[in-house]
Parts: structure tokens; sequence; C-alpha cells
């Protein structure tokens, strides 16, 4: 897996960014091969607000990126 630089300073913990400015979004794919619709997900997304973390199922590409669609809409604007 490849880098990517976006600039700026980054320190040891990523970016130099301060903390409300960070948010955090982990996405765990497997299969269920004797399930009829076999692609699963667990998506925990962490709010740049420091929430509690929120975890969500999917049972489909499609519902993986309408979370992670909601999870970008709901970060505050830079």
């Amino acid at each position: 897996m490849g880098m990517v630089n976006s600039g700026g300073s980054e320190g040891s913990k990523g970016p130099d960014v301060g903390p409300s400015s960070q948010a955090t979004l982990v996405i765990r794919v497997w299969k269920e091969p004797e399930s009829p619709e076999p692609f699963r997900a667990r998506i925990i997304a962490e709010s740049a607000e420091g929430d509690e973390p929120t975890v969500t199922y999917a049972r489909g590409r499609e519902e993986v990126a309408a979370a992670v669609n909601r999870w970008l809409c709901n970060l505050p604007d830079a």
C-alpha cells in the first residue's frame, strides 16, 4: 500500500491539526458464504466533536457507500 502526502507538517500522530478537525472512519469487510447476500461490513465512525463512536452494519456495497457519504457530509467545514 502506498503513502499519500498531502503537504503540511506531519508529526508522529499524523497531520499537524487541532483535535476538533479530526474524525475517524473504520470499515471492516467480510463475506458470509452461506448467505444469499454474502457481503458484510462493520462501520465504526467517530465524529470531530469527540462523541462516542457509532457502529453500523451493512449488507452491501451501496449501504457502505451511503454510510461513508453520511459521515463525510457530517464533517465540519474546513
